[in-house]
């Protein structure tokens, strides 16, 4: 399933009163996220994506993404196994004027259609070196 949101962040919010959005996904794999910071945001706008209050994006519980008329694409593998479902945007805007909004896409796949991570290469690597074995022998 692929959800989207729009995150406005209100003009001067600082890191210590920041914004949370909250949204129930389902079950799965968290295996792709976009996220569009328009022209504008010159940097000033900063999120940080959790789950129950453990960061999936950036990684460091204290770090956040910022861009500016840039469409951060990511590819990730994180399970959501337990409900409730929620994940949570922190953002805050140090932009002293404008309100700015952030448009948020997540891709949740369930875990049949997931491979582990490095399953492809491994497999195509396996065959490989069969069909050189069959060949040379």
């Amino acid at each position: 399933m692929l959800y989207a949101r729009h995150i406005t962040v209100t003009a001067n919010t600082a890191e210590a009163t920041l914004e949370r959005t909250q949204f129930k996904v389902s079950k799965g794999f968290i295996y792709r996220a976009w996220i569009n910071f328009p022209a504008g945001c010159a940097g000033l706008v900063k999120l940080r994506i959790l789950h129950e209050g453990h960061p999936i994006l950036p990684i460091n519980k204290d770090a956040y993404i910022n861009f500016d008329n840039y469409i951060f694409e990511v590819p990730l593998y994180f399970e959501l196994k337990d409900e409730p479902y929620l994940i949570t945007v922190e953002a805050w805007n140090e932009d002293e004027v404008y309100n700015h909004t952030i448009d948020l896409n997540l891709l949740v796949l369930p875990r049949a259609f997931v491979l582990p991570v490095g399953a492809g290469e491994g497999l195509i690597q396996a065959l490989h070196s069969l069909i050189i074995k069959r060949s040379g022998e």
